[in-house]
């Protein structure tokens, strides 16, 4: 057993194929596309090395996204540990930015971002938990 939502990987997958066709979806069809390529991201990413390696793969660009796409998937816990990582990233923008440079050196922002990812690993609520209805809903229309 994966400790990936392995019904959210492909999910995500079959979504991803449907990006270079995303010009000929209607819009609805085109956001749920979106929608599932970030959840299946944010399960992978933070599964794998916590809310640091989501940040850092993520990318300054992308931070907004990911906090839109747990809001409209229906994940309150997860959406709230984010905004709380986010946050302790705007803190300190030297440290982050040292992060940023160089995700193997330590910096207070990273082990933070440790701290924050083992609560929310532990926590009661799972992200497959929260996101099981927009599962059922991808899983109709893709």
């Amino acid at each position: 057993m994966s400790v990936y939502n392995e019904r959210l990987q492909r999910l995500g997958r079959r979504a991803a194929q449907l990006i270079d066709d995303a010009e000929n979806l209607d819009e609805a069809t085109r956001d749920l596309v979106y929608l599932a390529v970030l959840a299946a991201d944010f399960d992978y990413q933070v599964k794998n090395g916590g809310f640091g390696q989501l940040i850092y793969n993520l990318g300054r660009e992308r931070l907004e996204q990911c906090d839109g796409m747990l809001r409209a998937v229906g994940a309150p816990v997860a959406s709230s540990f984010y905004v709380r990582a986010a946050m302790r990233c705007a803190e300190d923008l030297a440290d982050f930015e040292q992060f940023m440079a160089d995700f193997t050196t330590p910096t207070e922002v990273g082990r933070d971002l440790t701290a924050l990812s083992v609560e929310y690993l532990r926590g009661d609520t799972s992200f497959d938990d929260e996101i099981a209805e927009f599962l059922d809903v991808v899983d109709a229309r893709l």
